[in-house]
């Protein structure tokens, strides 16, 4: 080769090279490490995370939230008109959009998928698949009423202000009625939505792979596929992005943090989250239905010790049901404070009990009589099960830590706690039926509603047994106050409700505040357009490899 080729070939050769460095192959994927599989990929039923995760991508709901915000825009609904009471609205759906097995979209598809929640003999009912999350949003739903073939009415039974932030919540996505004919029980195994993408592959507790719907209605995916790998454990997933096998990750564990921030391949994207750990209370058994027994938890609970140890200061100490992206100007609680010697004096009082004693003996006459006099006794407290599931979740990104705290904390007050440990499943299983004594628990505000986000401590809802109430505490003002809260349309009302309802809880204490977590998803550098969204939706259309 003379040297006029070999500079020409060499040219070549750093041109392809500079090429490749600017823009990824077109089939190369974009891959998002996560903890775990999904369970249910159908609305109707998907009460995990990591379901919710795949659903963002696939299906879509009559309205979403604007990225980045919890303000509502048009989805696959146009318009929509709200009555003065909020008890009806007719929407309006958006023309020529088909579900990725070609079935139309129309008012009969969205009254079916509705319908199908709120009525056990509806066609595609799933006896077992109900949201935790749309559960009591369909107890108030009394019709869906098709007008023509696009428009339909929804009436309430009771006025709801948080009507179209529930719409655009993961429960109320739709799925293709037809799916539904094809594959029975198993659609959640086959999920079909309107979304970006579409299942490809699913080999279960290894990945999900989506790919690009060329039909979709609106923006098309900057990435061909996506996939969502599973790596139960954290410090694998880390090192997997650090070596670029993966290109995102969340449930990164809070020790990393530095490690994240010093390494200039990584980009941490972390905002405060509209989200609560608790400690849970199971109020139906004793010594738990006893408020003086909540409030020596209370005050033996170490929180700035809790929030270093578990977070690592990606945390703030939580002082009110609500978290700070929800609370009215004046909601802010004084937190219990931590006073162990009050804690224990309570737990002692709680062991005195007057135990009814019978003496025969003789009166003054020497007649026998029978006397029953008090003696004061001290019990022993039985052993309590403090539940908490083994795998980190956006507000307890490491729940085993967590736990052994917590219950070192109440050791210290004379109690004794045996940690119970469960995969999420089973976890959820355990204490929606009750089984708890105690329970280390979350919630995700999913719509952006104090509403919703207070229906963790709602008395109606506890009694629904949805998984969403885990204390089961009943009371009367706690109840009224939630539900007038989400009757009043009147913004300050509104709010003077919602407060009013988180002093109750905060005096009552069904449950126990600890932490409002920081979110937190890790990038390669080379990720580009990826929003994390306040509602924790995973919308990874707009996202690219550079």
């Amino acid at each position: 080769m003379n040297n006029h080729s070999l500079i020409i070939a060499i040219i070549a050769a750093l041109l392809a090279t500079s090429c490749g460095q600017k823009t990824a192959p077109a089939d190369k994927p974009f891959t998002f490490a996560r903890v775990a599989d999904a369970q249910k990929l159908d609305p109707a039923a998907a009460d995990d995370s990591e379901s919710v995760k795949v659903l963002n991508n696939i299906c879509e709901g009559l309205v979403r939230f604007k990225s980045g915000t919890t303000q509502i825009e048009p989805c696959l609904a146009e318009t929509w008109n709200l009555s003065s009471d909020a008890r009806t609205c007719i929407i309006a759906l958006r023309e020529g959009v088909k579900f990725h097995d070609g079935t139309p979209l129309n008012a009969a598809a969205v009254a079916w998928n509705f319908n199908r929640q709120m009525d056990a003999s509806a066609p595609g009912h799933l006896p077992n698949a109900n949201s935790a999350n749309g559960s009591t949003f369909y107890n108030d739903i009394e019709t869906v009423r098709v007008l023509d073939a696009q428009r339909m009415e929804f009436r309430l039974k009771k006025p709801n202000a948080a009507l179209l932030p529930n719409l655009a919540t993961p429960s109320a996505y739709l799925i293709s009625p037809r799916a539904f004919a094809d594959y029975g029980e198993g659609l959640s195994r086959h999920p079909v939505g309107t979304g970006p993408f579409k299942l490809r592959e699913w080999l279960p507790n290894e990945r999900i792979v989506l790919e690009t719907n060329p039909d979709y209605w609106g923006q098309k995916p900057k990435s061909d596929r996506v996939v969502f790998k599973v790596v139960p454990n954290s410090s694998a997933r880390f090192i997997q992005l650090q070596a670029g096998q993966v290109h995102a990750m969340d449930g990164l564990d809070p020790n990393d943090l530095a490690s994240v921030r010093a390494d200039r391949n990584m980009k941490l994207v972390e905002v405060p989250g509209i989200n609560l750990a608790f400690l849970a209370f199971n109020c139906r058994k004793p010594p738990m239905d006893r408020l003086e027994f909540r409030q020596a938890v209370a005050l033996a609970i170490q929180k700035p010790p809790f929030i270093e140890s578990v977070y690592r200061g990606a945390a703030v100490a939580a002082n009110s049901v609500l978290p700070l992206a929800l609370r009215g100007p004046n909601a802010n609680l004084e937190d219990w404070p931590c006073d162990i010697e009050r804690a224990r004096n309570l737990i002692a009082q709680l062991q005195i009990v007057l135990k009814p004693v019978t003496v025969s003996t003789n009166d003054a006459f020497g007649l026998p009589i029978t006397i029953t006099t008090n003696v004061i006794e001290r019990i022993e407290l039985p052993t309590l099960a403090l539940h908490v599931m083994t795998t980190p979740r956006p507000y307890l990104p490491n729940p085993m830590r967590a736990a052994e705290l917590i219950k070192a904390d109440l050791e210290s007050i004379g109690l004794k706690i045996q940690l119970v440990h469960q995969n999420p499943a089973a976890h959820l299983a355990a204490v929606r039926n009750g089984e708890h004594a105690l329970a280390l628990h979350g919630c995700i505000g999913r719509n952006g509603d104090p509403g919703s986000f207070l229906g963790i401590i709602d008395p109606e809802v506890g009694r629904s047994a949805t998984g969403i109430n885990i204390s089961f505490l009943e009371d009367y003002q706690l109840a009224a106050a939630l539900n007038d809260g989400r009757e009043q349309l009147d913004p300050e009302k509104r709010a003077r409700a919602y407060l009013r309802a988180s002093a109750l809880a905060h005096e009552r204490l069904p449950i126990i505040p600890l932490a409002y977590a920081h979110d937190i998803v890790v990038l390669r550098q080379e990720v580009r357009d990826f929003v994390l969204q306040p509602t924790l939706e995973l919308r990874l259309s707009p996202v690219w490899l550079k």
